[in-house]
C-alpha cells in the first residue's frame, strides 16, 4: 500500500457544499483518502506529487453506456431512431462475437479513462468478456447483461445465465465490479417476461437496468396496448421494487415523476443521443425537485459518437436551458454533481464520487493550465464549460494510476487497437441477419 501526498493543488470536494481549496494538499493512504487540507503531522507518504496549475477532483462516471459499441462509431449516421434499428444497428449486431466484445469494450476504456471517466454502467452482451477488461484495466463498472426475453435474441444467455453471471461478478476485482439485471425495456421485452425479470430482482436482491419512455411513440404505444405509460408499466410488474437504474426516461409525467421519486430510481439522460435524434428532453429540474437522482451518461458511441462525459455535461446544461427558456438552470456545480457523485450513487459505489477523508481514492487530476481556461475566474465554471479529455492529465482508481501524466498504466493501448482492428475485420466481414425490428 503507497501512502502519497499531493501538494500545491486545487481541491474541488463536490461534497454538499462544494468545497474548494486552494493551494492545498491531499493525502491518499492505500486506495483511502486520509485527509485534505490539514493533513495530520504523524502522516509519511511515500511519494510527493507537485500538483501547482491543476485541480484534483472525483472521477467521472459514465451512468449508461454500451461501451463494446465503439465498433458501431459513425456506422448509422442522420437516421431516425427506427431506420438506425432496423437498417443498420440490429444487422451489424447480428455478427457480433465476444471477441468484438472484449477489443470493443478495451477501446472505449482507453478513451473513458483518458477523459476522467472512472467507472460505468454498461448494458450490452457477453458481459463476462466486460467484466475481464473492466478486472484488467482497474475501472470501476456496474454491468448488466442486455437480454430481450426471445430466444433469438437472447445471445448466448438466459435469465438462470444471467443470475449465475452476477453471482459470480458482485464484489469481484477488489469491490470494483458490481451486476444487476438488463431487460432491454418494456417496448421491445415481453410482458411476461419483465414481471419474471422482477420477481428474480426481488428474490435475489439484484439492481435492475433498463431503457424506458425514450420517445413519445413508445408512450403512446404502452397507453394503446397497456392502457399504463412505460413508467407505469416497469412499477405494475414490479420492476422498481429493487435499485433500479432507467436510461433516458425522457417522456413521462407527474404520475411517473411520482412514482420515480417514491420507489428511488436512478434516472440516466445522455443529451449528445437525446438531442442528435430528436428524441426530447429529460425532465431533470422536476426530478431533481423531487429528489431524484439524476446521473449521466454518453450511451453507446454507435449514437452518441463519443464517450466524452465533459461534452455531455454542457449539453446537459444547455438543453434544460434552451428547452425551458432560464439561464440559471443546472448552475454552479450541478453538472459537476450529475457526472461525479450522482453517477457513483447510481451505480452502487456509495464510497466513491466525493474527495472526502475516508472515500475511495477515486480522483482526476484536470490541467488547467492551458490558454482555453485562461483567466480562471470560476474554477467549477472552468471545469463545466472549458474542460476537454486531453485536458485530463493523471487518473487513480482505489489507489491504482490508470493515467501518469497522460500515459495508460494498465491497458496496452496498440495491443487494444490490434485487437479491435481484427475483430472488427472479421464482424464486417459476416453476413448480416435481421432478427429484431423496433416499432416506434
Amino acid at each position: 500500500m503507497v501512502n502519497r501526498l499531493f501538494e500545491h493543488a486545487t481541491l474541488v470536494t463536490l461534497d454538499d457544499e462544494s468545497h474548494i481549496y486552494n493551494d492545498a494538499s491531499l493525502a491518499i493512504a492505500g486506495d483511502t483518502i486520509l485527509a485534505l487540507d490539514q493533513i495530520p503531522t504523524d502522516f509519511r507518504p511515500d511519494e510527493r506529487i507537485d500538483v501547482g496549475g491543476k485541480v484534483i477532483m472525483p472521477g467521472l462516471y459514465n451512468s449508461h453506456t454500451h461501451a463494446a459499441m465503439t465498433f458501431a462509431r459513425g456506422f448509422a449516421e442522420d437516421l431516425p431512431l427506427s431506420r438506425w434499428f432496423n437498417e443498420r444497428i440490429w444487422l451489424l449486431e447480428s455478427a457480433l462475437t465476444p471477441d468484438m466484445v472484449t477489443w470493443g469494450t478495451q477501446l472505449a476504456a482507453i478513451e473513458m479513462i483518458r477523459g476522467g471517466i472512472i467507472g460505468f454502467a454498461d448494458h450490452y452482451f457477453h458481459m463476462d468478456k466486460v467484466a475481464d477488461v473492466v478486472a484488467q484495466n482497474g475501472m470501476r463498472a456496474l454491468l448488466a447483461w442486455a437480454v430481450f426475453g426471445r430466444d433469438a435474441s437472447e445471445v448466448g444467455t438466459t435469465v438462470p445465465e444471467t443470475v449465475d453471471f452476477i453471482h459470480q461478478t458482485q464484489g469481484a476485482a477488489n469491490g470494483r465490479l458490481r451486476a444487476c439485471l438488463g431487460p432491454h425495456s418494456p417496448y421491445m421485452c415481453p410482458e411476461d417476461f419483465l414481471a419474471r425479470t422482477a420477481a428474480v430482482a426481488v428474490r435475489e436482491q439484484f439492481g435492475i437496468h433498463i431503457h424506458a419512455a425514450e420517445t413519445a411513440g413508445q408512450v403512446e404505444n404502452s397507453l394503446r396496448l397497456y392502457d399504463r405509460t412505460p413508467i407505469e408499466m416497469l412499477n405494475h410488474l414490479g420492476l422498481l421494487e429493487t435499485p433500479s437504474l432507467i436510461a433516458h426516461a425522457i417522456h413521462v409525467n407527474n404520475i411517473d415523476l411520482e412514482i420515480l421519486s417514491r420507489k428511488r430510481v436512478n434516472i440516466v439522460q445522455c443529451p449528445s443521443t437525446h438531442m442528435k435524434y430528436g428524441m426530447g428532453v429529460t425532465r431533470v429540474p422536476d426530478m431533481m425537485a423531487r429528489h431524484i437522482n439524476v446521473a449521466l451518461g454518453t450511451d453507446g458511441a454507435g449514437s452518441s459518437t463519443a464517450l466524452n462525459m465533459w461534452r455531455e455535461m454542457r449539453l446537459a446544461v444547455l438543453t434544460q436551458r434552451q428547452a425551458f427558456g432560464t439561464a440559471t438552470l443546472l448552475g454552479g456545480s450541478e453538472a459537476l454533481h450529475m457526472a461525479t457523485r450522482n453517477g457513483a450513487q447510481a451505480l452502487g459505489f456509495t464510497n466513491s464520487g466525493i474527495l472526502a477523508p475516508g472515500y475511495a481514492a477515486d480522483c482526476i487530476i484536470v490541467d488547467t493550465t492551458a490558454t482555453h481556461f485562461q483567466p480562471l475566474h470560476d474554477i467549477i465554471a472552468a471545469l463545466v464549460w472549458c474542460t476537454e479529455p486531453a485536458d485530463v492529465s493523471d487518473v487513480m482508481v482505489a489507489g491504482q494510476w490508470l493515467l501518469r501524466e497522460r500515459d495508460l498504466q494498465t491497458i496496452d493501448e496498440a495491443e487494444a487497437r490490434e485487437g479491435f482492428e481484427e475483430a472488427l475485420a472479421l464482424m464486417l466481414a459476416s453476413p448480416y441477419t435481421h432478427f429484431q425490428t423496433y416499432d416506434d
